[in-house]
């Protein structure tokens, strides 16, 4: 409590007063240095994150810099580290190929039971749709792919997920013996493998509403793109013949104008990027030191950063069991606890707002300066 011959008797609004022994501003108990932070640890109890943090503190205390400690203690709470929300980073469109079929991806997608395997072409987005068997291993998936490179050509390199059929020994005996590279996404994290998954979302889509799979996928390949030419355009230089009436000479096949269709496909990815970005308010996480403590969201465990990946946007990190490999959206950055001192657990005082206070005064300007409010 303060002294009473701290005080002089005139009242403001909203200004520092007394009541009962009380310090206040307005109806909020001004809390002494040694008192903070118990009072911080209270109001961020149930991890609401910082603005209802700050909400809970408005109702009831005030002291000079509390949204600023708010803010650092939220930040630097380990709870809260771990389960914070990662917002969206920019758009990272791969490069445009320099030819049709030099980087493809492939993945694995289930429609009403029957397993497909997917590959797309970076450069004309054309895809090829396979239907599986039930027992999908390596070997089945290597079968089908040599099927498709008998057809299009050994593409330069092929990218996929880090699923079990495509990180085995014998997938990267087959990538050696037909000479291609194999790249795969972050572990859990297919959103890296973006153009595969947006080929998924499509062919799934347009597979749901025809009955015949083979009439969807040759509508699909010889529809133009946003450059104006069609998959099939794009990867055989002709365009392909479907059930819409053409004449003759569309037939006739022709190269696309190779620079015309660059300038138009960067000026596509352009504008994907920049409304990607603008609706999602992206932002670039803040890298990753070697040596920093982080939360593995999909292995619910914490590892230590080893140092970046060869990969974009990856860590290897070092857990309790493994080195694993994974995107930074998937990392939670836990801060070292700065302030490892337990406070001294005191009774705080309370004042019931409802009541009329007996006795208020305002302190003194030379009072507020001492107690260091502004």
């Amino acid at each position: 409590k303060i002294p009473e011959s701290t005080v002089q008797p005139t009242v403001e609004e909203n200004e520092i007063t007394i009541a009962d022994g009380l310090l206040l501003k307005g109806t909020r108990l001004v809390i002494p240095s040694r008192l903070q932070r118990q009072i911080l640890n209270q109001k961020n109890e149930g991890h609401q994150g910082i603005s209802k943090c700050r909400e809970r503190a408005k109702i009831s205390v005030w002291w000079p810099g509390l949204s600023a400690q708010i803010k650092g203690m939220v930040e630097n709470c380990t709870t809260c580290s771990k389960y914070r929300q990662q917002h969206p980073e920019p758009l990272m469109p791969t490069p445009l190929p320099q030819r049709p079929w030099q980087l493809i991806a492939t993945d694995l997608f289930i429609l009403e039971k029957v397993t497909y395997l997917l590959v797309v072409d970076y450069y004309s987005r054309y895809v090829e749709v396979v239907a599986l068997p039930k027992s999908i291993s390596s070997s089945k998936i290597i079968q089908a792919l040599k099927t498709i490179f008998a057809r299009h050509g050994i593409p330069d390199e092929v990218r996929s997920d880090n699923g079990p059929q495509y990180h085995s020994d014998e997938f990267a005996q087959f990538a050696k013996q037909w000479g291609f590279k194999h790249s795969t996404s972050s572990p859990r994290y297919p959103q890296a493998n973006g153009e595969v998954e947006r080929a998924v979302k499509t062919v799934k889509n347009i597979l749901k509403k025809e009955q015949d799979p083979r009439k969807t996928l040759l509508a699909y390949r010889s529809t133009p793109l946003a450059s104006g030419y069609s998959p099939a355009e794009l990867i055989m230089g002709r365009k392909i013949k479907s059930a819409i009436p053409i004449t003759l000479p569309h037939l006739t096949p022709r190269l696309p104008n190779q620079k015309l269709f660059v300038e138009k496909e960067e000026v596509y990815r352009s504008k994907q990027k920049k409304n990607f970005d603008n609706r999602h308010k992206a932002q670039p996480l803040k890298p990753l030191p070697p040596g920093a403590t982080v939360y593995i969201t999909d292995m619910d465990c914490t590892g230590t950063v080893i140092r970046p990946s060869k990969k974009p946007r990856s860590y290897l990190v070092d857990t309790p069991t493994t080195v694993v490999r994974r995107n930074r959206v998937q990392l939670q950055n836990i801060p070292k606890n700065i302030d490892k001192e337990q406070d001294e657990q005191e009774t705080i005082p309370s004042l019931n707002i409802n009541s009329r206070p007996n006795r208020i005064k305002t302190l003194s300007l030379k009072a507020r300066e001492n107690l260091g409010i502004e």
